[in-house]
This record gives C-alpha cells, structure tokens and sequence, in this order.
C-alpha cells in the first residue's frame, strides 16, 4: 500500500494566498484609482483656475505699452500702473505671485519686486513644451513643480497679443496646498491597503483552519485505516461537504471492520476444523512409525513433520484471526533479549551463527507487553538464521530517540530484493516455498499494538536490518 504524504494544510494555505491576492489587487487598484482621480480632478481644476486669472489679466493689459518696457523703468508711470493691476488681482484670488514676460523668458513686470526687468526666469527654461503652446496663443498650464522653499507649486500662463500677434505673456503662480492633502490621502491609501491586508490574512488564516483542521483529521483517520487500526471514531464536526464525507467514511469504517470480523471468524472456524483431524492424523501416524521398520518408518516420519508444519501455520491464522490485547507493563530489555537467545541457542548452535547483543544503555526498559514483544523478537530473529550462511552473525543494538527505544537487528545473509520490501509485512506474502505468510504480519500487528512501530532496510547479497520502535518506559 503506498503511504499517503503528510498533509500540510495546502488546501488551507492556497486560500489564504489568493485571498490574499484578491484583496491586495482589489485594494490597491482601488485605492490607486481614488488616489489618481482626486489627483487629477483637482489638478485640472487648479490648472483651469490659474489660466482663468492669467486671462483676467490679459484683458487689463495694454501690451504695446508693456513691450516698451527696458531695464531700469521701474520707477516709470507705466510700471507702477501694470504693477498695481497684478498686485489687485493677487489680492483678490489668493495666488502667489503674477508677472509678465518676454518671449525671451526675461521679467517685465513681476509682483516680486525684487525681480528687476530683463531677469531670466529660470523655471520657464523646464516648460518647454507649454510655452511653445503658449507663444502659439494658447493658455496653458503646467504640472506641479517642487519649488525652492520644498512646496509644490503649478503655473499658468496667458498670452498677451498686439494686434494679433502675442509679444509676451502672464504668469500666475500659486502654491498646490491642496495637493498635499491629495498626497496624504495616497499615503492613507497605503496604509489602508496594509492594514486591509493583515486583517485579511487573519481572517484568511482563521478561515483556512476550518478547512484545514476537519481534512487533517480526515487525513490522519485514512492513514490509521490504512493501517490496519480501524479504533478511532471519525467526526467532523460540520454540516457541509466535509462533515458528509466524515461521515460516509465513518460508514465505510464500520464496514471494513464488520467484514474484518466476519472474515476472520471465519478463519478461525476454518482453521479449528482443520486443526482437529491434523492432530488425529500426527496421532496415528506416531502409532503407525512404532509399528513399522526401514523406509516405511522414514515415510511415516516425514508424515509426522509435515503435520507439525501444518500445524504451525494453522497457529498463525488462528493468531492472526483472534489476536489478544497487549498488557502492557514495565519491562528490562537485556532481560527479554536473554530470554530470548535461550530459546533460540539451540538453533544457533545448529547454524553455527554468532549472536552480538549491544545495549545502550544496559539498563533500558520498555513499557510493553512481553510476551507479545518476545514473540515478535522469536520470528524476526528466526527469519535471520534461516537466510545467514553457516557460520554467519547476527548483531543485536539498541538506543533511545525521545520516548522510543529502537531495537536494531541485523544480519549478514542474503538480503531482501528491493521490489519486496514493501511487501514482506503483507498477509499471505512470502517468498518461501512453506509458510503461510502470516509471520511479518503477525510481527507488524503486535508491535502497532503495543504503540510500536517496525521498518526493514536491506541490500542484496550483503545485509538485512530490522527496526522495532518501543515505548520507552522512565521507570528506571
């Protein structure tokens, strides 16, 4: 069966991503779109008004007699009579500054009356493209421009005409406060858009673990299944497609385990009856290998152990169809392991086989039940000595990783090809040409019953090693 990969919440997490997403585009464009239309509404607005008063002016003006104007008329009629004409109109709309020019972007009158006639103004060479507009006799306006003092300031421009013709020009000045309120309302607008996108992530988040929790539950109960361990109730506690499909695999739960029972009442039914003529059959064969001499007492011995071998897999399938609740207590493993190799000595004397026991530390204990874990360290040790060459070795270790104990037994035999490792804990799975494939199972089953787990790692023609993960018991 091939195992299901951790569930990590991507369902929950691509939810949040693109609700993320969502609301930053649908923020961001909307407050950059709030931003730029205010932006551009109110600097067409005072654009429009600056050209307004530039051509207010225009109309007050005589310019033939402002052309006239040289260097050092300052102090003439004519000066002073277009001066006080700037000057009321900047008193009665607020701008900043007025003034007039040449087509050589030198001053012939200006509100600033520091500026002397025939001064270049400096900040008309930047607005090339609108005076050209401008000397073509249009009004026009600039864009805003950060002036000397760190305030950002916006133009507009009239043309003054003689006869048809423009000789020179108004400017109007003034200060784009309002612009600034425009640009903190953009900083506002980032702000916004911040702060919309933590709560959204919050939200996003707190929304994603209601998605997230019921699937990692729903996760966790198929990989148990998977598993064989059918205990643990599944309820999603929810009332949509989540809590239906909880339920429907709760009922297909409850169906996997009726049909587990049935199936395996039914192999112990079958297993009892065929049980009880194997012993009648030994039993007579005993009786009839007393009686007889030569060949005929050998047949009656190979009679006699193939029963006994039927025997002992009869034993598997009633083990594997009623197994028995682990009672669990407080145990010395240097202890179960001498147990162990005392029951297996003869064997290994037999094979001739060295058994290498490394306990770290000496002292460990393991909270399981022993009879079950002396079972499953029998048939591991076992399957060992029947694959390692006469004279081979199997080394025994241990060691502690957090609350588990790890038992690690390695042999140098044959190993295991790679396509059957996977396998070699399935029911009926064996490579041998006797056995019913019961014994890993059976090995797999005890140790997951005692909270346990078990892994094999091999490489052909060089080694096997088997590892069965134990509750470690901390009273020492």
């Amino acid at each position: 069966m091939s195992k299901i990969s951790p569930y990590k919440g991507r369902i929950g997490n691509k939810l949040i991503v693109t609700f993320v997403l969502f609301v930053t585009i649908f923020v961001g464009s909307t407050g950059w779109f709030l931003y730029r239309s205010a932006k551009n509404s109110l600097d067409n607005e005072l654009g429009g008004r600056l050209v307004a008063v530039a051509q207010t002016v225009t109309t007050q003006i005589e310019g033939i007699f402002v052309t006239q104007l040289l260097p050092g008329d300052e102090t003439t009629l004519t000066y002073a009579n277009v001066l006080k004409k700037l000057n009321n109109v900047k008193q009665a709309t607020g701008v900043k500054r007025l003034y007039i020019f040449d087509k050589n972007n030198r001053s012939l009158v200006d509100t600033d009356e520091t500026i002397p006639i025939g001064t270049e103004y400096i900040k008309l060479r930047f607005d090339k493209s609108e005076l050209e507009s401008l000397w073509n006799g249009n009004s026009v306006n600039t864009v805003l421009f950060k002036g000397d003092d760190g305030s950002y300031y916006k133009s507009g421009y009239a043309p003054i005409f003689v006869d048809g013709v423009v000789v020179s020009a108004v400017g109007v000045d003034t200060s784009a406060t309002i612009m600034e309120a425009i640009r903190a309302f953009g900083r506002n607008v980032v702000i916004f858009a911040i702060v919309s996108i933590l709560m959204t992530i919050a939200i996003g988040f707190l929304f994603a673990r209601t998605i997230t929790r019921p699937i990692g539950k729903l996760v966790k109960s198929v990989e148990e299944i998977g598993t064989g361990n059918f205990e643990n109730e599944i309820h999603i506690d929810s009332n949509d497609e989540l809590g239906y499909l909880g339920n429907a695999m709760e009922s297909m739960r409850n169906g996997i385990i009726e049909r587990d029972n049935r199936l395996k009442m039914m192999l112990a039914n079958v297993a009892h009856e065929i049980r009880n003529p194997l012993g009648g059959i030994e039993i007579f064969a005993g009786l009839l290998a007393e009686d007889l001499q030569g060949t005929s007492k050998d047949y009656a011995g190979k009679i006699i152990k193939e029963v006994r071998n039927l025997n002992d897999i009869i034993t598997q399938f009633l083990e594997y169809a009623r197994p028995s609740q682990p009672v669990r207590e407080s145990i010395q493993l240097s202890a179960l392991i001498d147990d162990v190799y005392f029951l297996l000595a003869p064997e290994f004397q037999k094979k001739g086989a060295k058994f290498i026991s490394e306990l770290n530390p000496e002292d460990t204990k393991i909270f399981v039940d022993s009879k079950q874990i002396k079972r499953v360290l029998i048939n591991i040790l076992k399957n060992s000595l029947q694959v390692i060459p006469e004279g081979g070795e199997i080394k025994l270790k241990s060691e502690i990783n957090d609350n588990m104990v790890n038992i690690m037994m390695s042999d140098n035999g044959h190993g295991i090809p790679s396509e059957n490792l996977e396998k070699i804990f399935d029911p009926f799975f064996t490579t041998k040409e006797k056995g019913a494939g019961l014994g890993l199972s059976i090995v797999k089953k005890l140790i997951e019953d005692n909270n346990g787990k078990v892994t094999v790692e091999s490489e052909l023609g060089k080694y096997t090693t088997f590892t069965v993960s134990l509750p470690h018991s901390r009273d020492l």
